[in-house]
C-alpha cells in the first residue's frame, strides 16, 4: 500500500522518476535546512485559530475576508483508499463551514510579501483536499481559501505587524482524480520511469554509481 499526499503528487508533476523512487524505494531528493521560524509561525497561527474556535468566532485577522465559520469536529487528517495499492492522505490546516453547510479547506501560508496569485502547487493541494472531503462524504464545493501571512514595515519595539491576504482558489475534483489516476499508473510500473527533462536532481544523480 502506497500512501500519497498532495506533496507527492506535486513531485510527480515535477518529475515522474523522483516521484517513483520516493514512493516505492524511499529514495528522496536532497533537502537543505528549513528555517525553524516557519514551524513556529505555523504553531502560532494554529493556536490563534483554536482560541477563536472555542469562542465560536472568526479570528479578527480574517473577519470580513472569508465566508462561513470555523468548522468543528472534522478530523485533522483525511484518508481515502483509492485502490488496494494506493491510499490518498491530506492534512488541511483548517476547515470553514459555509452558511449552506458545505465544508471547505482553508490553508495557512507565510510569505515575505503580499502574493498576486496562488502557486500551482497550492492549487493541486486544495484540489486534493476537496477530493478527500467528498470521498469521506462531507458536503463540499469547488472552492478553498489560502491565507497568506506576511510582515509589513513597522517599529519592531512595538511588535511585528503581520498582514493577511486571502486568495480564493477554484478547485476541481475531476482534476484531482486525473492526478491520482496518473500516480496509480506510474506506481504500477515495474521499471523506473524516465526523468523529467528539467529535473536538476536526476541530472545530478547521473554521476552517482547505483542511481
Amino acid at each position: 500500500m502506497h500512501q500519497i499526499s498532495p506533496t507527492k503528487l506535486n513531485l510527480m508533476e515535477e518529475c515522474p522518476r523522483c516521484f517513483y523512487l520516493s514512493v516505492t524505494q524511499n529514495i528522496n531528493r536532497p533537502q537543505g535546512i528549513m528555517a525553524s521560524i516557519v514551524n513556529k509561525m505555523d504553531s502560532i497561527i494554529k493556536n490563534y485559530f483554536n482560541k477563536y474556535r472555542k469562542l465560536n468566532q472568526l479570528p479578527p485577522i480574517i473577519q470580513g475576508k472569508v465566508n462561513g465559520k470555523l468548522a468543528k469536529n472534522i478530523p485533522n487528517s483525511l484518508h481515502y483508499k483509492y485502490s488496494d495499492a494506493l491510499n490518498i492522505v491530506g492534512i488541511p490546516d483548517e476547515y470553514l463551514e459555509l452558511e449552506t453547510g458545505e465544508i471547505i479547506p482553508f490553508d495557512h501560508k507565510t510569505k515575505s510579501k503580499s502574493p498576486e496569485e496562488a502557486h500551482p502547487s497550492y492549487i493541486v493541494q486544495m484540489d486534493i483536499y476537496c477530493y478527500l472531503l467528498k470521498m469521506n462524504n462531507y458536503n463540499t464545493t469547488n472552492i478553498a481559501y489560502l491565507a497568506y501571512y506576511y510582515p509589513e514595515d513597522s517599529d519592531l519595539h512595538d511588535g511585528l505587524d503581520i498582514e493577511c491576504k486571502i486568495i480564493e482558489v477554484k478547485t476541481n475534483i475531476e482534476r484531482a482524480q486525473k492526478l491520482i489516476e496518473k500516480a496509480s499508473k506510474i506506481l504500477s510500473q515495474d521499471e523506473t520511469p524516465e526523468p523529467s527533462k528539467n529535473c536538476k536532481y536526476c541530472y545530478w544523480a547521473k554521476g552517482i554509481p547505483g542511481l
